[in-house]
């Protein structure tokens, strides 16, 4: 049993139906998600609670705070926060323990230079030093995979409808040259997962 649980950047659910087919159980579970669009498609149940929340400001974290978790987990929505120094600082006052699962600059790495774009999200080694500072007995572990496809057109179009992306928008010159000249078969993604006790 988990115990008491917030989920920051819920989503739709996706992190607790993959806990619950893993048996995991809940005193209590909390989803906390910006989009409401989002929170419409979670899970309900007697012991879930879903809250509205954006972990960019100062008032989120202040209402999040009063729950009482004790265990804080995120899956793949961090790597959006604006200064992620912040939202990291404030997790820690959210709960003792944290695990917490984000992509990391590297994603989509050769998109990014064929087009002449910045990564969007934050480093690993941002996203690492950061964690260290409010976390202790950190274990971090990071990974590195790709994902292939039949074509460039197909690989355009998972990025459009995975999220992953963000709000990147390519104009249609880029998806031109992306198409024309795309030199892999592949997306690269560059993920970080972290765990640790909170120094709060």
């Amino acid at each position: 049993n988990l115990g008491k649980t917030l989920d920051l950047g819920c989503g739709s659910g996706r992190l607790y139906r993959a806990l619950v087919k893993e048996s995991k159980s809940f005193e209590h579970f909390y989803g906390a998600d910006f989009a409401e669009s989002m929170l419409k498609l979670h899970p309900k149940a007697k012991n879930i609670e879903l809250l509205s929340a954006d972990f960019n400001t100062e008032e989120s974290f202040a209402q999040l705070r009063k729950l009482g978790a004790e265990t804080l987990l995120s899956a793949s929505a961090l790597q959006w926060a604006k200064d992620i120094d912040f939202t990291l600082e404030q997790c820690a006052t959210l709960a003792p323990f944290a695990g917490l699962f984000l992509f990391c600059s590297g994603t989509f790495k050769t998109l990014h230079k064929s087009v002449g774009l910045r990564s969007p999200i934050h480093s690993c080694e941002k996203i690492e030093s950061a964690f260290k500072s409010h976390y202790k007995a950190a274990k971090i572990e990071k990974y590195n995979f790709s994902l292939p496809f039949a074509t460039t057109l197909d690989m355009l179009r998972y990025i459009k409808l995975s999220g992953v992306s963000g709000n990147l928008q390519l104009s249609y010159t880029q998806m031109k040259h992306i198409l024309e000249n795309y030199p892999l078969k592949y997306l690269e993604f560059e993920t970080i997962l972290l765990t640790g006790e909170s120094r709060c």
